[in-house]
C-alpha cells in the first residue's frame, strides 16, 4: 500500500496563502500595538492627575515640586513617572487651562499627551 503525501504545489499554495494572511494584517497589529500605548499613557496621566489632586488636599492645594514627592508620599505608582515631564509652581485654584504634565518628546509620533490643572488629558500636537 502507497501512503500518498503532499505535493510541491500543495504545499507552495498554502504557503502563499499564509503569507498572503500576514501580509493583510501586518498593519492592522500596528495600529493595535499604538492604540495599546495610548491607551497606557491616557490612564498613567489619569493616576498622576489623581495623585495631584489628593497631595494638594493634604498640603493646602500645592501641587508637589516633582512627581518624585508623588511615588515617595505613595500618591501613585513609581512606573511610567519617569516618562513625563511636570511644570511646578502650580496649586489646585490655579487656571484649569494651565498644563502641568505632558509626556516626553519621542514618545508619541506627531502628538503628545497633556495634564491640565482641572484634570482634563487632552493629544494635541507637538
Amino acid at each position: 500500500m502507497r501512503v500518498r503525501g503532499f505535493t510541491l504545489t500543495e504545499i507552495a499554495f498554502v504557503l502563499v496563502i499564509i503569507i498572503i494572511f500576514i501580509v493583510l494584517l501586518t498593519p492592522f497589529i500596528r495600529n493595535i500595538r499604538s492604540r495599546t500605548k495610548i491607551i497606557a499613557c491616557e490612564e498613567n496621566l489619569q493616576e498622576i492627575g489623581l495623585g495631584l489632586k489628593l497631595y494638594a488636599s493634604e498640603h493646602e492645594g500645592n501641587f508637589p515640586s516633582s512627581l518624585t514627592e508623588l511615588v515617595e508620599g505613595g500618591y501613585v505608582e513609581a512606573q511610567g513617572v519617569s516618562d513625563y515631564h511636570y511644570t511646578t509652581g502650580h496649586t489646585i485654584s490655579s487656571p484649569s487651562d494651565e498644563a502641568i504634565v505632558f509626556d516626553k518628546a519621542g514618545k508619541h509620533k506627531d502628538k503628545r499627551h497633556v495634564l491640565y490643572v482641572d484634570g482634563q488629558i487632552k493629544r494635541e500636537n507637538k
